[in-house]
């Protein structure tokens, strides 16, 4: 299921701040179907270094994507996204390989 589940958060993000206390070098990665414009307001946001945003469309999948299934996804670097002036212009992990 969809980690960002309105079920799954608290859960999900208790999960996420025990990783970043116990490993704080660890990059944290979050895939979901949702699209960054509609959860990047989410409190768990703060603890994901990575998100691989949108849902899969199997007519969309190419094999050559780097960390992600399908070519409407997006992998977007979190952090540097919501300190920019527009956080709704998400910034693209190492230039989302195509």
């Amino acid at each position: 299921g969809d980690p960002l589940h309105p079920a799954n958060r608290p859960d999900v993000r208790k999960f996420m701040d025990e990783i970043h206390k116990k490993y704080p070098d660890k990059t944290i990665w979050l895939y979901t179907g949702d699209v960054w414009e509609n959860i990047l307001h989410y409190p768990l946001m703060q603890f994901v270094d990575v998100l691989v945003d949108g849902e899969f469309v199997a007519a969309l999948k190419d094999t050559r994507l780097h960390w992600k299934g399908s070519r409407n996804q997006r992998v977007i670097n979190v952090q540097k996204s919501l300190k920019q002036t527009d956080p709704l212009v998400p910034v693209l992990h190492c230039g989302d390989y195509a």
